[in-house]
């Protein structure tokens, strides 16, 4: 499925709104505690907990056999998830965003989580490796390095009803609640059965955004295929609203053969470009507001006991004069949200009012303690620019041979004292690798200089005595690793623009977003090709968009206290980001 492109103003939209939406259900959290009721200030917390996670639920579901686990896989493009005529366990299975491949299961009476190999998923979600679940597997996580799964996309597979076990229809409907969006797969051997279309009848009550997919076209003749589609799509005229019906006739076998073997035609072919193509343009332009106002949607059944408009046993009917406002203000930006608005309406807006001015009290505080101080600490960066790496290696190099210099020869030691020394960032640079006889040895000269200079130096105060006490001053352009750096610099600008010229598309857009932008700047300005540029600039564009992703999904997480959802992207997304826009730290000057 073709990656999303990022949006900036729409980025900052969709966090504006979401912080609109978090007021509101902390609102409703304050009001259940208020009334003693735990059950919804749990409920309550579970949704500002997904919104930390900025989970977006898209389940497919259907009926045993319908080919939803291949419709995933040829998706995925890859054969990753067990097929089979006997059904699967009872436990739900998501594909989600993460650096490495892993697999991390929830098992029934487990504190902790399990994690394994891919390879042994099958061993815990098919009948085979698990009959009847006598592992008591809950959840399967299948973390994958895959783009489409980057912002928050939990792609799930859920048990197929209608099978002889009776538990997997029932964990298919319990889970309906946390939908956001639905894939219903059907398939042209029985289309459409009454059963299906009640189950239809069900998922319309919870989710707003709805594809239907025929699978397994590639088993009837053409006349034959347009007969059966005319008849779902009859079939589904009667259950959905207008709006409701997207149909998707695709074969996910003939899609996922093709794509195993890189054959675009065939998958074209199969129908799964259509679907993608659609799927793709909801995720990227829709998915971000169907999510808020689903978590809206969830909000108000909390509000109302969850038990449906007409049941005044909710929250509202404890204290209606005060809790109205609430829901006046919970359906008046649900109703902007679907118009695409991006401002505050009624009731909202002093919600947000008060919370603005909480966050500004909170940062007054948390300026004035040390809260901010940064841990001693080694940060693993990961992605790293490579002519930082090795201006940074370049550097390294320099000073473990000036230690070696300045401890054992007393030229070098007069000859560092004659240049004055490093720079401000080099000396404390090399005061975290040198020993302390190599600073005594090798600065004592440059002591003992400076202090006669200074003996020496103007009588009365001058205009002049500031240029001439900068003289004493080592600066970056008599600093001797500096000079290094620049050296490294040019070197490697050079290296990477000729391993520039015979890349493909795929790896100049990968060279390009590992560059810091000091060195993209450098690589530009030895760069005249107007077309290459350009191509740059949009890479590191990408990149930059992706940390500062990471980076709010990691505040936001440590504000609502869920650590643990972190990823390793979003933990180090902080130190990604500074040196992004300055270098490395050994590679300044």
């Amino acid at each position: 499925m073709p990656a999303q492109n990022s949006d900036v103003p729409g980025l900052r939209n969709y966090v504006l709104a979401r912080q609109q939406v978090a007021a509101i259900i902390r609102a409703i959290q304050q009001a259940s505690e208020a009334e003693n009721n735990l059950a919804a200030a749990e409920q309550a917390r579970d949704l500002l907990v997904d919104l930390a996670e900025d989970r977006f639920n898209l389940a497919v579901v259907g009926q045993f056999k319908r080919g939803k686990s291949s419709l995933m896989n040829a998706v995925i493009g890859r054969d990753l998830l067990p097929t089979g005529f006997l059904p699967l366990t009872s436990a739900i299975t998501t594909l989600c965003y993460g650096p490495q491949e892993r697999v991390i299961l929830l098992r029934r009476g487990w504190r902790i989580e399990q994690e394994v190999s891919l390879n042994e998923l099958a061993d815990y979600v098919t009948e085979r490796g698990n009959p009847g679940n006598e592992k008591g597997l809950v959840q399967a996580r299948v973390e994958l390095p895959v783009d489409f799964l980057r912002r928050g996309l939990h792609f799930i597979d859920t048990p197929g009803i209608g099978s002889t076990r009776h538990q997997n229809t029932a964990t298919t409907y319990e889970f309906l609640p946390k939908a956001d969006a639905v894939i219903f797969v059907t398939s042209v051997e029985a289309p459409l059965s009454e059963a299906e279309e009640t189950f239809l009848q069900d998922i319309r009550g919870y989710v707003r955004r709805l594809f239907v997919v025929v699978n397994k076209t590639d088993l009837l003749p053409e006349a034959e295929r347009v007969e059966v589609l005319s008849y779902v799509r009859a079939g589904l005229e009667r259950v959905l609203e207008p709006g409701q019906l997207h149909l998707y006739p695709l074969s996910a076998r003939q899609a996922l053969a093709a794509r195993l073997v890189h054959n675009d035609k065939g998958v074209r072919e199969s129908g799964l470009t259509v679907f993608e193509t659609d799927m793709s343009a909801f995720l990227s332009g829709e998915k971000e507001r169907t999510f808020l106002v689903a978590i809206l949607d969830r909000a108000e059944r909390v509000l109302r006991g969850d038990r449906g408009p007409d049941r005044k046993d909710g929250l509202l009917a404890s204290h209606p004069d005060q809790l109205e406002s609430l829901g006046r203000a919970l359906a008046a930006l649900r109703a902007d949200l679907l118009r695409g608005k991006g401002a505050l309406s009624g009731a909202e807006a002093s919600l947000a009012a008060g919370s603005a001015e909480m966050s500004q009290a909170n940062l007054a505080e948390l300026l004035s303690s040390r809260q901010l101080a940064v841990p001693a600490r080694r940060v693993r960066e990961t992605g790293a620019c490579p002519i930082c790496e090795a201006q940074g290696q370049a550097v390294f190099d320099f000073f473990v041979g000036l230690q070696s210099a300045l401890v054992t020869s007393a030229g070098a030691r007069r000859a560092f004292a004659n240049t004055h020394g490093l720079c401000c960032i080099h000396t404390w640079q090399f005061h975290q690798i040198a020993s302390p006889q190599a600073i005594c040895d090798g600065y004592a000269p440059l002591i003992e200089q400076t202090a006669a200079a200074l003996r020496q130096g103007p009588d009365e105060p001058s205009a002049e005595i500031a240029s001439w006490l900068g003289e004493l001053l080592a600066s970056p352009a008599n600093c001797l690793a500096c000079a290094v750096l620049r050296q490294v610099e040019a070197e490697q600008v050079g290296r990477w623009l000729a391993d520039l010229a015979g890349a493909s598309e795929r790896g100049l857009d990968r060279r390009a977003r590992a560059l810091c932008l000091p060195h993209l700047r450098a690589v530009l300005t030895a760069q005249t090709e107007a077309a290459i540029a350009r191509k740059l600039l949009d890479a590191q564009a990408r990149r930059l968009e992706e940390i500062a992703e990471d980076m709010r999904s990691y505040a936001l997480k440590r504000a609502a206290l869920r650590r643990s959802l972190q990823n390793s992207d979003e933990e180090h997304a902080w130190v990604r980001a500074l040196w992004r826009m300055v270098g490395q730290r050994t590679a300044c000057s």
